[in-house]
């Protein structure tokens, strides 16, 4: 871990200070955000695993929601 570490430092996109200037407004917030995906590296990697867990979803969706009881019993 420490090799692939030194090997991406100062390669990612991200510019410390604007991080700085984001986390200090985050702060600030009345109702900050559970999670926060800072870069447009960390955005895109959370948008391909939430399209992949769309679609997985969407093709089993039907044996997912079949565990519930009946609807007609009480």
């Amino acid at each position: 871990m420490r090799d692939f570490a030194a090997g991406h430092n100062h390669g990612q996109p991200g510019d410390p200070a604007r991080l700085a200037k984001s986390v200090i407004t985050l702060a600030h917030s009345a109702n900050p955000p559970l999670r926060m995906p800072f870069g447009s590296d960390t955005v895109g990697a959370i948008e391909t695993k939430n399209d992949y867990v769309a679609r997985e979803l969407a093709e089993w969706r039907e044996l997912a929601v079949s565990t519930d009881f009946p609807k007609d019993a009480a």
